[in-house]
C-alpha cells in the first residue's frame, strides 16, 4: 500500500514496521524537529531511504490535503488535529493511538491510566474524522499493565507495542477497507482532561494505599506527587530497593 507518514514525535519505529511489512512511504510529513526533536529519528530513517521530508505547519494542511486527494495518510503521534479541509480531499487518514479508544483519548493520557488503576492498556488503529480520537476503529489490541507501572513505563511499552499493532492494522485495511472499521461508543468512554504539573498534588490526609496510583502515575523527576505543609511544597516518591533489570522506569 502507497502511504503518506505523518509524525511529531517517538515513533520511528512505526515507519520502520511499516516500511520493512513491504508498503510505500510516499512522503514523511513532520512537525519542525527543532520544537519536536523526537521526531528527529524518524526524518533520519527517511533521509536514509531518500523518501521526501516535509516540515508541516498548522497552515499547510488544507493545501496539503489538496496536493494528496485520493490518497491514504497514516498518522502516527502528528502533533496537529487535521481539518475537515484536508480530510475531505484526501482518500483516507488512519491514525494510531495509545489507549484503547474511547477511553483515554487525546494527548498526554497514559497517567491517567495508571492513576486510574487500569489493568490493561493497549494500541488503536482507527480512521480519522472531525473530532479528537473518535473516528471508527479499525483494529485494537491490548496488553497488560502491572502493578508497578508507571508513566514512563507505560510509554515505553506502548511504543513497543504500536509497530506490530500498525503493520496488522494495514494488513486488514488493505484487503476489508475503510468499511471494516467499527463506530467508538463514544457515550461510555473514560475522559480525562490533558495532564498538567497540577494533577500531580495529593490529599496527604488519605491513607498511602489509596494514593498509591497517584503518586506512581506522577512523574517522580520532573512533575512528582506532592502536597503542601506549612506553606513548603513536599514530593514524594517511591522505589522497591530489589525490583528487577530492566524494570528501572518502574516504581
Amino acid at each position: 500500500m502507497r502511504l503518506h507518514y505523518f509524525s511529531s514525535g517517538p515513533r520511528e519505529r512505526v515507519l520502520d514496521a511499516v516500511i520493512h511489512a513491504g508498503h510505500e512511504i510516499a512522503g514523511v510529513y513532520v512537525s519542525d524537529p527543532v520544537r519536536w526533536p523526537k521526531v528527529a529519528p524518524t526524518v533520519q530513517i527517511a533521509e536514509r531511504r531518500r523518501i521526501p521530508v516535509r516540515i508541516v505547519r498548522r497552515a499547510d494542511l488544507p493545501a496539503l490535503g489538496c496536493q494528496l486527494a485520493g490518497q491514504t495518510c497514516l498518522s502516527v503521534g502528528f502533533a496537529l488535529i487535521f481539518p475537515p479541509t484536508f480530510l475531505d480531499r484526501v482518500g483516507c487518514c488512519l491514525n494510531v493511538h495509545g489507549t484503547l479508544l474511547p477511553n483515554y483519548p487525546g494527548a498526554r493520557t497514559l497517567n491517567w491510566i495508571i492513576e486510574q488503576g487500569e489493568q490493561e492498556s493497549g494500541v488503536t488503529v482507527h480512521l480519522v474524522d472531525a473530532g479528537v480520537d473518535s473516528g471508527p476503529i479499525l483494529l485494537q489490541r491490548s496488553f497488560p499493565i502491572s502493578h508497578f507501572d508507571t508513566g514512563r513505563s507505560l510509554t515505553r511499552k506502548t511504543l513497543a507495542f504500536e509497530p506490530q499493532v500498525v503493520v496488522d492494522a494495514l494488513a486488514f485495511f488493505a484487503l476489508l477497507g475503510a468499511q471494516a472499521a467499527r463506530p467508538q461508543r463514544i457515550a461510555e468512554a473514560k475522559r480525562f482532561p490533558d495532564r498538567v504539573p497540577a494533577h500531580s498534588q495529593i490529599d496527604p490526609s488519605r491513607p498511602l494505599a489509596a494514593l498509591y496510583n497517584q503518586i506512581r502515575a506522577a512523574d517522580p523527576d520532573l512533575y512528582p506527587a506532592f502536597f503542601w505543609m506549612d506553606g513548603e511544597k513536599v514530593c514524594v516518591r517511591m522505589w522497591r530497593p530489589l525490583k528487577p533489570a530492566g524494570e528501572e522506569d518502574m516504581v
